[in-house]
């Protein structure tokens, strides 16, 4: 009986693991130096919107890699002249299956 209940405790944990590990590795909350991003939830889905400090260029835009179950897909922002505020990209799901953010880019231009 002892063993029986052991091997369930196992599988329960590997299980509760398996779950856990892959939310906790798609961090991708990280934006480049110069850059402050932070991620906001929307109707079905979330978005991440991302200030920069004047650097190369003229401008910036994000780009969010966006997943809902098996699909994955790019959605690019804007371009965002520097001092004129964030560049935003959302993630646009549906009822049953809503889209997340699993990571971002900043491109400048």
């Amino acid at each position: 009986m002892r063993r029986k209940l052991a091997v369930l405790g196992v599988a329960v944990f590997s299980l509760f693991g398996l779950s856990v590990v892959p939310a906790a590795a798609a961090g991708g909350d990280f934006a480049p130096p110069g850059c402050f991003g932070e991620r906001y939830g929307t109707l079905f889905g979330q978005g991440v919107s991302v200030s920069c400090l004047p650097g190369e260029g003229y401008g910036y835009r994000v780009i969010a890699h966006c997943a809902n179950g098996s699909a994955f897909w790019f959605v690019a922002g804007d371009f965002v002249p520097y001092g004129f505020g964030p560049a935003v990209a959302e993630c646009s799901g549906a009822l049953l299956v809503p889209a997340r953010v699993v990571a971002y880019q900043v491109d400048e231009i």
